[in-house]
């Protein structure tokens, strides 16, 4: 059954999808897009947003086309689920994020007067806050997700702390907390205690969040960069070994050192 029907509009093609993932649902449907639940299609929005990251950064227009596509679907699906559980509809939704996008930009739809992007983020914390919502959070740290990736959560948890002025006064008074993290991680490791190296673990990527904020880099996009050039000197060393004839087992670490610094020379002289 074919329900895509080409030429249509915004409005045909949202109906469309939306038939779509009914009829998935449907007891003549899909037995897998049946058996899903909210929260066991976590795991598939994080991996198809990320992809859709990858094709950004990439800036491949086929892949990003695609990808958002995928996405789209997903949280259309979401939403379907959450209509049947009876918690809202779909126009509940739609509706509800129009009023608030609306509300949050009267520098668009309303009289207020905006010189530039700061001004609006000024005056789109100030409309948020005053929000029931958010009025209504015990906590200065509510409304942070756990599902975030860790070094997000713990960069966005320490930032909210910081903007009621619990923080370190700068990178210097930081860097002393690096060693004695390193210090104490040493030891829960000399003691051989499992949990205290992962706690004392965690204390150490805490602080290096902090340091991260503190100079105004993301910490994710600053491990994503190392991992890729991790990635980018690794390949390179399965090249060399392949043009060898060569298997990993059969490869000191001295050679393997030596490929690795080939990959880093080259990315020296060849920064791009």
């Amino acid at each position: 059954m074919n329900l895509l029907k080409t030429g249509d509009d915004v409005d045909g093609i949202f109906t469309q999808l939306t038939q779509l993932i009914k009829t998935l649902r449907s007891e003549s449907g899909c037995p897998w897009d049946r058996k899903q639940t909210l929260r066991s299609f976590h795991p598939y929005v994080l991996e198809e947003y990320h992809e859709l990251v990858q094709a950004i950064d990439g800036v491949d227009p086929d892949e990003m086309v695609e990808e958002a596509g995928d996405l789209i679907f997903l949280v259309i699906f979401l939403g379907l689920m959450i209509e049947e559980c009876g918690y809202g509809t779909l126009p509940d939704m739609l509706s509800g994020v129009i009023e608030k996008m609306t509300r949050r930009h009267p520098h668009v739809f309303g009289n207020v007067s905006v010189a530039n992007d700061k001004e609006v983020v000024e005056n789109w914390s100030k409309i948020k806050a005053s929000e029931e919502k958010i009025k209504s959070r015990k906590s200065i740290l509510d409304g942070i997700p756990r599902s975030l990736p860790a070094l997000s959560r713990a960069y966005q948890l320490s930032s909210r702390a910081a903007k009621v002025g619990f923080d370190w006064s700068g990178v210097d008074e930081l860097l002393p907390k690096i060693d004695e993290e390193i210090g104490e991680f040493k030891k829960a490791l000399e003691h051989n205690n499992s949990d205290s190296v992962r706690q004392e673990f965690g204390d150490l990527l805490f602080t290096l969040v902090n340091v991260a904020r503190r100079l105004g880099i993301d910490p994710e996009a600053g491990l994503n960069e190392t991992s890729d050039k991790f990635e980018k000197r690794f390949k390179y060393m399965e090249t060399r070994l392949e043009s060898k004839g060569k298997a990993w087992p059969q490869t000191s670490m001295t050679e393997l050192d030596g490929y690795w610094d080939e990959a880093k020379a080259m990315e020296e002289n060849d920064p791009d």
